[in-house]
Order: structure tokens, then C-alpha cells, then sequence
């Protein structure tokens, strides 16, 4: 079967499987099989029809088999290991994703290979997300970091991985990394209203406040800045 017959095809079987049209959608991934036994495109089609019908046994045997023909299915790997991970085999899960996660880490460029990165980017952020909220900073740091590698467009992961920093006590790097993203993206407001948080919590008032003010000027119907602001403003009053 040519490329174009595939896509065309996969294409089929997905719009089925969005309709949840079940029976079509498994009678052309059968006939994929017949065609070529060795598809792992069409066993990981098998294993997301397995999983939307609850067979989650099936859905495994199918997943695997699509990773021992192409170790490289990323869409597969990530499938098998969020599955695991839902059913409580944590170890397996996160060896399947580290492995696939592995098998991609050289592959850049293409809006695939991106599109790609950015579903490892939110795997990783999860994960640091859950090592922040158990206090494990140094675990929540490394994955952050991993996540920003992976997806530079997602400017809020370096804003929780500054968060972080300053949790561990490391407030002059988390300083410094907001105020190389605000350097970086002057008009990210996030960025600014963090660190005049950052500032304050320091006692340095006016550097706050001019963090605040400057983000109102460019977002001046900001909630966040203005109550900043004035928090601010109240506690410079009060020590007079």
C-alpha cells in the first residue's frame, strides 16, 4: 500500500474513532493488518480502539506490539505510558517514556518533531508540578528545565521553574531568571509580575512597585498589577 492510500486511510479510521463508529473504525484497521502484519501505525490504531472500547489488556498487548515493530512510536510510547501510569504500574510507565522520550531527543526541526516535543514538554511539566507540590525542588527544577528544552514557546514553565529556585532559597537565581525572560520578552507580563512578587518578598518596595507599574502600562487593565501595586504601596505607607 502506497503513502498516500496509508494516510488516507489512518485518516479514515481516526474520523471513525472521533464518531466512535467502532465497528468501521476496526474493519479497516483489520484490513491494514492483513496488509501489512508488521504496521505499527496499524496496532497502535488497534490499541486506541481497545481503549476507547475499555479493553485495557488488549490495549497493552496492542501498544507493545506497535513499539517492538517501531521503538521509535512516539504517539504509542506515550499512549503505554500514560496507561500505566493510570493503572499504577509507575515503574513501567516511566520506562516507557523515558525510552521513547530518549529515542526523539535528537530530532529537531520539523513541525512534527516540534508538535512532538511539546507532548514530552507536558509529561515533563506534570511531573514537576508533582515533585513541587511534595517540596522535592531539586526534582521540580530538573524536569522544568527539561520541559523549557523541549518547548521554548511555553514562557510560564521558566516562571514555575524560577518558583522553584526561590523554594530551594536560590532567590538570586530564580531573580535572575525572571529577569532574563522579561529581558527576553518585555511585553510577557507574567514575567514581571513575578518578580516585583519576588521583589517584594525581599522588602525591596519601589522595585516591586516599578515591575508593576511598567506591566500596567502595557496591560493596564491587569487585576494582578493593580492589587500588586497597591499592596505595595500600602505597606511603603506604613513603614513611614
Amino acid at each position: 500500500m502506497n503513502d498516500s492510500r496509508g494516510t488516507q486511510s489512518d485518516r479514515q479510521i481516526q474520523n471513525f474513532l472521533e464518531r466512535r463508529e467502532f465497528d468501521q473504525a476496526g474493519r479497516l484497521i483489520d484490513e491494514k493488518l492483513r496488509q501489512d502484519p508488521q504496521s505499527a501505525d496499524a496496532h497502535y490504531l488497534m490499541g486506541v480502539l481497545h481503549f476507547m472500547q475499555g479493553r485495557m489488556s488488549q490495549t497493552v498487548d496492542s501498544l507493545k506490539k506497535a513499539l517492538a515493530i517501531e521503538p521509535r512510536h512516539t504517539d504509542a510510547a506515550i499512549c503505554l505510558s500514560v496507561l500505566f501510569n493510570d493503572i499504577g504500574k509507575y515503574d513501567d510507565a516511566k520506562r516507557v517514556f523515558e525510552g521513547a522520550n530518549q529515542s526523539v531527543a535528537h530530532r529537531r526541526g520539523s513541525s512534527i518533531e516540534q508538535a512532538i516535543d511539546r507532548k514530552f514538554a507536558v509529561k515533563h511539566l506534570e511531573l514537576a508540578d508533582l515533585y513541587f507540590r511534595y517540596r522535592r525542588y531539586d526534582e521540580a527544577v530538573d524536569e522544568y528545565s527539561k520541559a523549557a528544552a523541549l518547548d521554548p514557546t511555553a514562557l510560564d514553565i521558566r516562571i514555575r521553574r524560577a518558583k522553584a529556585h526561590a523554594k530551594k532559597g536560590f532567590l538570586s537565581r530564580a531573580m535572575q531568571e525572571l529577569q532574563q525572560l522579561k529581558n527576553e520578552n518585555p511585553n510577557y507580563i507574567p514575567a514581571r509580575i513575578q518578580l516585583g512578587l519576588l521583589h517584594y518578598s525581599q522588602g525591596n518596595l519601589l522595585d516591586a512597585e516599578l515591575e508593576w507599574e511598567t506591566a500596567l502600562e502595557t496591560e493596564p487593565a491587569n487585576r494582578e498589577a493593580h492589587s500588586y501595586l497597591e499592596m505595595a504601596k500600602e505597606s511603603r505607607t506604613q513603614r513611614k
